[in-house]
């Protein structure tokens, strides 16, 4: 299995898509760590699953973009995040392992 290569993208840039009308979901990662390691052979999959939504798929790497982590009070990685008119509505992942069931039933749930 391949790796997510998740798109490394400005805070101005990551504002600005969560900004947007309608649904997003975040996914919150970094480079080091091991529990966004363990899921990424699975994340590419979850992308296309919201995108045949047709929900917005936004990277946030946690190191690039501290800034949005902080203001969204999300501590914990890996996360996938849901946005909806640019408030966020809820999440799943605090810093644990995710297991990609439990990850697609939140997806399947927004």
């Amino acid at each position: 299995m391949d790796f997510y290569q998740p798109e490394v993208l400005s805070d101005d840039v990551v504002a600005t898509k969560l900004a947007r009308p309608g649904k997003q979901i975040m996914f919150l990662t970094a480079d080091w760590c091991g529990d966004c390691k363990a899921i990424k052979p699975f994340v590419q999959n979850f992308k296309n699953y919201i995108i045949e939504q047709g929900m917005d798929w936004v990277d946030v790497d946690r190191d690039e973009n501290i800034e949005i982590a902080k203001a969204q009070n999300l501590r914990g990685i890996p996360a996938f995040v849901l946005f909806e008119n640019g408030q966020q509505i809820k999440h799943i992942g605090d810093g644990e392992r995710l297991n990609p069931k439990d990850v697609q039933r939140f997806l399947e749930t927004v």
